[in-house]
């Protein structure tokens, strides 16, 4: 229906009336009330993005180094322990290969055993992987492309055969390796006996290289080595402990675990059976922080419903002489719900954007911010001569990464925006729709509501 001009003229003037009130007596662009309205909207936005991008982010880093490095479905007898030896697995895996066709990376045998690490007198708990590397000669093993970056030798996508062994580099700056040092590792050979036990063996391997998943634990606990030399040290020498698949796209795994289930008799357990309790912790906590986050927005949506509130109670006059004059309800109600729905839609937009910055440089604030303190906090030692341990405000051996990982989820931010438009409606519009039915009778026997 197309307006007269009368009104809208009228609808320019109520619109005009709106910033009037919205400003106020300040000389800047909103008042007090209404600007701490608009600013618990911005901060609760932008609260709300950096901290879901900085969980996104850990979430889709850890999901990233535990695929690459672990195989996605793995397929043992043994139901408690996988430690029975699987022997005729090449004919397995050639048969799973062929059943799985085109969603498999790689159907390969491994052995994956608990060992202990001597380094002169330092000993640890170390996992060993035995990998099937492809050969590229006859002296050297080819690394898969799934294989982690080698950050030294840098590039370096090959190994020696024989007693040569492929170590974190957390691991390497913890022991202070390098290329070319000596390891031994301790292992039970062969299977295990009610009679006898087992029998440990040790022996000595060089470093090779070594890698970076981005996960701690890996980096620092893992020491891979080819499967042939691992069944030597373990003592098996035509079988396996498992026989491992990789997939080309991780989110079938579902779908995919079925059709192993049609071709394996017995145990299948996939990587998210695996990791199940800390993803769900992870997702856990990840849900417990956006609903406290977003009952902060909530509650400076309420902020705006008082200052909407504080603008009608304070221009409850102007509302009489405004419909003396031929404004309608319609117009009141445009008139406050204009004000409070811009403060909602205007903080939550500047929220967005200023939390999609502020989680893109999250990590250099963080690093300025930790040196700032260290170095005041060295200042005072030194002064009062007292000891200063450095700050770091992201530990790499808690949060397992060398850097701040950041995932903004902008489908999130759409159904943010979405969510902070129908609150600003929601919170705009009850006290306006109080004030439209606000009667110049009440006004003039100063009638409270």
């Amino acid at each position: 229906m197309r307006l007269s001009k009368e009104s809208l003229e009228r609808l320019k003037l109520s619109l005009a009336i709106s910033y009037r009130y919205a400003r106020g007596k300040s000389r800047y662009f909103l008042s007090l009330n209404a600007f701490l309205a608009f600013f618990g909207v911005f901060i609760g936005t932008s609260l709300l993005v950096v901290v879901m991008s900085v969980f996104g982010g850990f979430q889709t880093q850890l999901k990233k180094s535990i695929f690459q490095f672990d195989p996605h479905i793995m397929l043992t007898i043994d139901r408690i322990t996988g430690s029975e030896k699987i022997t005729g697995w090449p004919k397995w895996k050639e048969l799973i290969r062929a059943g799985l066709g085109d969603d498999c990376e790689a159907v390969e045998g491994s052995i994956q055993s608990p060992a202990i690490l001597r380094r002169r007198k330092y000993l640890d708990h170390v996992f060993v992987r035995g990998i099937d590397f492809p050969t590229s000669d006859g002296k050297n093993y080819t690394l898969p492309d799934y294989f982690p970056e080698i950050v030294e030798p840098a590039g370096s996508r090959t190994i020696p055969q024989g007693d040569f062994a492929i170590v974190g580099r957390e691991m390497a700056l913890s022991l202070g390796l390098s290329i070319g040092d000596s390891i031994e590792l301790i292992v039970p050979r062969g299977q295990f006996s009610l009679t006898t036990g087992v029998t440990p063996s040790i022996r000595s391997f060089k470093i090779a290289a070594f890698f970076k998943t981005g996960h701690y634990n890996y980096d620092s606990k893992v020491v891979v080595l080819s499967l042939k030399t691992t069944q030597e040290l373990y003592a098996l020498p035509d079988a396996v402990q498992q026989i491992v698949v990789r997939l080309k796209d991780p989110d079938q795994l579902a779908q995919v675990k079925r059709k192993v289930a049609k071709i394996w008799p017995a145990t299948i357990r996939t990587i998210e059976d695996e990791q199940r309790n800390f993803f769900a912790a992870l997702r856990l906590e990840k849900t417990i922080m956006m609903v406290i986050v977003f009952l902060f927005i909530i509650a400076a949506m309420v902020g705006i419903v008082i200052a909407t509130f504080n603008m009608v109670r304070a221009h409850r006059r102007d509302i009489g002489i405004l419909k003396a004059l031929g404004f309608t309800r319609q117009h009141i109600l445009l008139i406050f719900a204009v004000t409070g729905f811009a403060m909602g839609v205007l903080g939550s937009v500047l929220g967005i954007f200023a939390g999609v910055g502020l989680a893109n440089n999250l990590e250099n604030v963080l690093h300025a911010i930790e040196s700032t303190i260290n170095f005041f906090g060295r200042l005072y030692a030194e002064h009062g001569q007292a000891y200063w341990a450095d700050v770091r405000l992201i530990p790499r051996d808690v949060y397992y990464f060398d850097h701040l990982p950041i995932d903004i989820d902008w489908r999130l931010l759409r159904v943010l925006g979405i969510v902070s438009v129908i609150l600003s409606i929601l919170a705009a519009g009850i006290p306006a729709r109080k004030a439209s039915r606000f009667e110049p009778i009440d006004i003039i026997r100063k009638a409270e509501f």
